[in-house]
């Protein structure tokens, strides 16, 4: 069995990958972890706790499920240990695209990052129904090839499908292509329209009477039928009124020049770079 190695595997990605690697059974697990709260959360899975130092030097494999901020602090030490042949693996693409982590040609660096179920998906049981995450419900997964031979490629995805599963599509991007998805179109961009959302139903229901119940049921059902329209999932329009309102609050909601501004990749690259303490 190869020598599977998990940097932080008692936090919030490191032990769901790490209880799927355990079950899938077909590697050689390894723990590290230095939180309290992680080694507790390890200690639930009937795992013992080794030292990075002790265990990465033999590893095919090597997981980074550390903070984006983190890795170009630890990954040098981590790296430099690594064998000849092994595999290092990122769960986001912030840490590769703002190139913090040392490059030795003698080993692979690996990048997938969950897509996590689509907000259509027609897995209709309860528990798929009721998973925002991934893990009862499938989910699509990006994966890189940040550097190395193409054989790591196949080795990455196939880790991949297990960290993830149940995983239906795998899309192979590179570097740039998952920075631009996570965090440009998803943290930089999707995130803040919808919190702005969440600040304009906040706000209606401190200064209207409409029943805060009420007014939840009406925007989450409209929000379905609307993100249908607008994104051409199905071949129906707005009325003209909904049209006229649309258009007409656009302007006053956003920037004339917000999409040159956000959808640059000069935005998106300064994001990453802050995310990584990396700016210069």
């Amino acid at each position: 069995m190869k020598k599977f190695v998990i940097i932080g595997a008692g936090g919030k990605m490191g032990y769901r990958c790490s209880r799927h690697i355990l079950d899938n059974g077909g590697y050689e697990p390894y723990f590290c972890e230095v939180s309290e709260a992680g080694i507790a959360r390890l200690k639930e899975l009937g795992v013992s706790v080794s030292r990075a130092e002790d265990v990465v030097p033999e590893a095919d494999y090597v997981l980074l499920a550390i903070p984006d901020i983190l890795i170009g602090k630890l990954s040098p030490d981590i790296i430099a240990r690594m064998k000849p042949g092994a595999m290092v693996i990122g769960l986001d693409p912030a840490a590769a695209y703002a190139d913090v982590m040392p490059i030795r040609d003698d080993i692979g660096y690996f990048v997938t990052h969950p897509h996590h179920p689509h907000l259509f998906h027609n897995q209709l049981d309860e528990a798929k129904l009721n998973d925002y995450f991934g893990g009862v419900a499938a989910q699509d997964v990006s994966c890189a090839l940040y550097h190395g031979d193409e054989k790591f490629y196949e080795e990455g995805e196939q880790i991949a499908r297990i960290i993830y599963a149940p995983v239906d599509r795998t899309f192979r991007l590179t570097i740039k292509q998952m920075g631009f998805c996570e965090p440009g179109l998803v943290e930089s961009i999707g995130a803040p329209l919808i919190q702005g959302m969440k600040q304009a139903y906040d706000r209606m229901v401190e200064t209207t009477d409409v029943p805060a119940d009420a007014l939840m049921s009406f925007f989450m059902g409209h929000l379905r039928v609307q993100f249908a329209i607008i994104f051409g999932l199905i071949d129906v329009r707005f009325s003209d009124g909904a049209y006229a309102a649309l258009y007409d609050a656009m302007d006053k909601i956003y920037k004339k020049d917000w999409l040159d501004v956000m959808v640059n990749e000069d935005f998106i690259t300064e994001s990453i770079r802050k995310i990584t303490d990396s700016l210069k």
